[in-house]
């Protein structure tokens, strides 16, 4: 028993070291230069009474849950019914819903982000298309409209394998069973299907916030100073005014955050389970 557990000790360690090392560390070192000194701020739990007493901060953080939550909102919104194609399709069909969806991955994020500007524009894709069905320009490039629609292009994937994957484990007869019980496709819907694909749902939930919480290229690049997110100020007060000591606190209430939502929705998960 004695070697059992030494050797499945020596099999774990790699893993413990690796997460002790490159998370562990740099978050232990972000908490150790978040106390100490920075411009506008003093030592000790100075840059968090700088944070905490400073209504600005208190609405970037809105304005960042509020975004990742419309994202996760506008991805589940599409991604569930195309995970439910998805997993429907066969054959060459099946191969580019697939491709389709995981594309946008292979785009550099740059990119990617350019491209919206493109579509976005005065002179963009959009407003031609506008302009040729004699309907009114749109100006929502710098909007939170714009930023949500391109973070919701990137990280649909997430969504969209997370459900796909629970539901391609569910058993076909399931619905049959419900359909001759006398179910129409509705209730076979809402009693089986979704209930059984409650889990993938919430992953894919869970992946896309987080993803978009730390998200700071698009918001930066689509953005201006009306869209401003944490992760963005993370970036700013790191590469213009060089607070490290501020910068390593907000990051640290960026994860924090995080961190709450993720307990809230297992709270959540674990009641609809029950």
């Amino acid at each position: 028993m004695t070697s059992d557990r030494r050797r499945a000790g020596l099999l774990v360690a790699p893993a413990v070291l690796f997460l002790a090392g490159f998370f562990l560390g740099p978050l232990l070192l972000g908490v150790g230069v978040s106390l100490g000194h920075g411009p506008g701020g003093t030592p000790g739990f100075g840059q968090y009474t700088r944070l905490l007493g400073d209504s600005y901060y208190w609405e970037v953080a809105r304005n960042t849950l509020g975004l990742a939550a419309a994202v996760t909102a506008l991805t589940l919104a599409i991604g569930y019914p195309y995970a439910l194609i998805l997993t429907r399709a066969g054959g060459v069909a099946k191969t580019l819903l697939l491709l389709l969806v995981v594309a946008p991955l292979m785009v550099n994020v740059v990119v990617r982000t350019f491209g919206w500007m493109v579509v976005f524009g005065r002179a963009g894709l959009l407003n031609a298309l506008l302009r040729g069905l004699g309907l009114p320009e749109l100006d929502i490039l710098n909007s939170w409209t714009a930023i949500a629609i391109a973070l919701a292009h990137v990280l649909l994937p997430f969504m969209v394998l997370s459900i796909a994957a629970t539901l391609e484990g569910l058993d076909p007869a399931l619905g049959e069973a419900a359909a001759t019980l006398g179910a129409d496709p509705w209730r076979q819907f809402r009693h089986v299907l979704l209930p059984l694909s409650l889990h993938g749902a919430i992953t894919g939930c869970l992946l896309v916030f987080a993803l978009c919480m730390g998200s700071f290229v698009t918001p930066l690049v689509m953005g201006n100073n009306r869209t401003m997110v944490l992760a963005v100020l993370v970036y700013q007060q790191l590469t213009v005014t060089s607070d490290w000591a501020f910068a390593a606190t907000l990051g640290l209430v960026l994860l924090a955050l995080v961190l709450a939502v993720f307990w809230l929705q297992a709270r959540l998960a674990r009641r609809l389970a029950a």
